[in-house]
């Protein structure tokens, strides 16, 4: 008589993956979040001034707005990525995609009096998705301000550049906080592993998902003389040209 074998129990593997979707919803919305939450007040101080400044108020809801559709899209995108739904791929020009994400964190950025420095290539711009593509850098740009909060005893600064490599069209993003150790570097991209205290370890794998996912490549490298640079590589870009009306 053939001898029946149990049926594994998938629940504990279900109970992970659930984990996992949740530690990923709550690390992607929180500085959307939270940067509703600056902007809001911000709006309420300079409607609050005499005579109010309209201007000032003005800006700071267009980033509430933003922040908040940017939340919800962050949603939708994880929804889509735990369904294993193909990205939304579309044109779009790679600088201003960073340009709005710096203005999502400018804020933050200015809260922990983080200096930036920008650089462009040309204009050049790549099918993607624009949530997933601007989730990855604002990981990696938060990643930069948390290496930043215990410097004291030099200037904080992030670097943000797009440029042309040989190994494609290259994002860069380089701090100048305590950097990564050697040991640890080969593992900051694995799921739920993270170097910071109460890190989900979710936002490095997530990011190395979206980039992967399209046909693209993210590695980190010491900076030099301090911190850490990420860099994302793509192959498959093109000279944007302004369309004539």
């Amino acid at each position: 008589m053939a001898s029946i074998k149990p049926t594994p129990d998938l629940r504990p593997a279900r109970i992970n993956a659930l984990g996992e979707f949740a530690a990923s919803i709550a690390h992607e919305v929180k500085q959307p979040l939270a940067a509703v939450t600056l902007n809001a007040q911000a709006c309420l101080h300079w409607l609050e001034q005499d005579p109010p400044r309209v201007d000032q108020a003005r800006t700071a809801l267009r980033v509430v707005l933003e922040a908040s559709t940017a939340a919800s899209a962050m949603l939708r995108s994880l929804h889509g990525m735990a369904c294993q739904a193909a990205p939304q791929r579309q044109p779009l020009v790679v600088n201003d995609v960073v340009r709005d994400v710096l203005q999502l964190l400018r804020g933050e950025l200015r809260q922990q009096c983080i200096t930036v420095t920008e650089s462009y290539a040309p204009d050049y711009q790549l099918r993607a998705d624009r949530v997933q593509l601007m989730q990855v850098l604002m990981n990696l740009i938060l990643n930069a301000i948390e290496a930043a909060r215990d410097l004291h005893d030099r200037a904080r600064t992030l670097a943000l550049h797009t440029s042309l490599a040989d190994d494609g069209l290259r994002i860069s993003v380089a701090d100048n906080g305590v950097g990564i150790a050697p040991a640890l570097a080969e593992r900051i991209f694995d799921p739920l592993f993270s170097t910071k205290p109460g890190g989900t370890g979710m936002g490095l794998a997530i990011c190395r998902t979206i980039v992967q996912s399209h046909g693209g490549r993210i590695w980190s490298e010491p900076g030099q003389p301090h911190g850490t640079v990420f860099h994302l590589s793509f192959k498959e870009y093109t000279l944007w040209t302004p369309s004539r009306s």
